[in-house]
């Protein structure tokens, strides 16, 4: 058996395949239901302990279902892969217990393993054999950050530490593009020059390459690849636009108090937070409640002020996601969508239009396509010779995304299959590649 792992930002996932024949999604079941993703995501209930007082980690779909049935009495953590090139984020006190980031990489994967119908099978083969595991082009230390080497050789160890904490012992990477290649390239009945374009939670890859029959032997794709080029945002960033046009303003931003006699502008800090809405939590604190009471008591907007609070002191930053979330897809199936979110003692209600959306995240558009012209230009392909542009991740879905690789490539060379699980599936035929005897 050979296994291709796939952590993810939002979402991961498990494949496999045997020496012959094509990779298989190794399905998550969860009451009763089967999915293909496991949500990347943690759930600690103070109350929920073992025998030994050791605290339990809800993790996938078994957490969101927690976290809605308790919500603000546990703590919520999210997009743990964004903090791994952050030599900052080492650990977090969680009900008094502290836990390293490869804890919690360690118990989102072991969790996922779980929740399989194959537990034992996995176990077995991850720790007598090689496990491929993607990661990206470049990884950032956030999801404003900028790529370097240290940070990128920093977040690569991290994470490998991590599996090997679990149990895995022999890992492997492969840069998440080049694994969605593998598993574009199975269908493939002749060579062809492809620009992979993957987009995840917190960054978004590009891989120039070889794919086709010709390719298929090799043990490793290094000779293949024409180049590599990421850049440090992706469907968090457009996340982030969201909120702050839609859910910010409605929440007190812009707006004043009065303090010592003076007329001061609401600290904006809480916002920019908000943006990316899994790090909430980290300001949930006796400081940042005091702070936002004493503003609401002058503020001009009183209600916007504690909704703001609310948002954060009963940890909403999930529900907000969710809403974000609704409003993309809403946007990439129609020109329009409707953006709702109880933020109490406010409710919010925006129309959002696709091209309104369009211009709060061109920054974030033409950072893409300075990147992918980048490329283009270091490796010195002119668009015509690249035969296909295969786009996989989350945010590919995005019009304004496939609109930009149209207008470099022209449309009918755009594909696309497998947005969620490409990479999962790529990395399993990835391992076969390099380890089939």
């Amino acid at each position: 058996m050979f296994i291709g792992l796939d952590f993810g930002t939002t979402n991961s996932a498990l494949a496999v395949t045997s020496p012959q024949g094509p990779a298989r999604l190794v399905p998550v079941q969860h009451e009763g239901a089967e999915f293909d993703t496991f949500r990347s995501i943690l759930y600690f209930d103070g109350d929920e302990r073992d025998a030994n007082g050791r605290l339990h980690a809800f993790a996938g779909p078994a957490a969101m279902d927690a976290y809605l049935d308790r919500g603000g009495d546990g703590r919520l953590i999210q997009s743990v892969k964004s903090y791994l090139a952050n030599p900052n984020f080492t650990a977090t006190n969680i009900f008094g217990t502290r836990y390293t980031l490869e804890n919690l990489i360690g118990f989102i994967v072991t969790r996922l393993i779980e929740a399989t119908a194959e537990t034992d099978t996995l176990n077995e083969a991850m720790r007598s054999g090689p496990v491929v595991v993607g990661r990206p082009a470049r990884f950032v230390r956030n999801s404003l950050g900028v790529p370097d080497e240290g940070h990128d050789r920093l977040a690569v160890k991290r994470l490998g530490e991590a599996l090997r904490g679990i149990g895995i012992p022999d890992v492997h990477f492969e840069f998440e593009p080049v694994a969605a290649a593998h598993a574009y390239e199975a269908s493939l009945d002749r060579d062809e020059l492809v620009l992979i374009g993957d987009f995840g939670g917190g960054t978004s890859d590009f891989c120039l390459l070889h794919v086709g029959p010709g390719t298929r032997g090799l043990r490793q794709r290094g000779e293949t690849i024409i180049g590599v080029s990421g850049v440090g945002l992706a469907g968090d960033a457009f996340d982030a636009r969201l909120i702050e046009h839609c859910v910010a303003p409605r929440l007190g931003k812009g707006t004043s108090y009065e303090s010592g006699g003076k007329t001061l502008p609401v600290p904006s800090w809480p916002y920019d937070t908000m943006k990316r809405w899994h790090e909430l939590s980290l300001i949930n604190t006796g400081k940042t409640r005091r702070m936002l009471a004493e503003i609401g008591r002058t503020a001009e907007a009183a209600d916007q002020v504690a909704a703001l609070a609310n948002l954060i002191e009963e940890e909403q930053g999930f529900a907000l996601s969710r809403a974000v979330e609704a409003t993309k897809i809403g946007l990439s199936a129609g020109d329009r969508a409707h953006f709702h979110f109880d933020a109490a003692p406010i409710r919010i209600d925006a129309e959002v239009t696709r091209s309104d959306f369009e211009a709060w995240i061109a920054p974030e558009l033409g950072a893409i396509a300075e990147c992918v012209d980048g490329l283009l230009e270091e490796t010195g392909t002119a668009p015509s010779r690249v035969d296909r542009v295969f786009l996989t991740g989350g945010s590919s879905f995005i019009p304004a995304v496939r609109q930009l690789f149209a207008d470099r490539f022209g449309g009918g060379k755009l594909a696309s299959s497998g947005e969620l699980t490409s990479v999962a599936t790529g990395l399993a035929l990835a391992a076969r590649q390099r380890f089939l005897d």
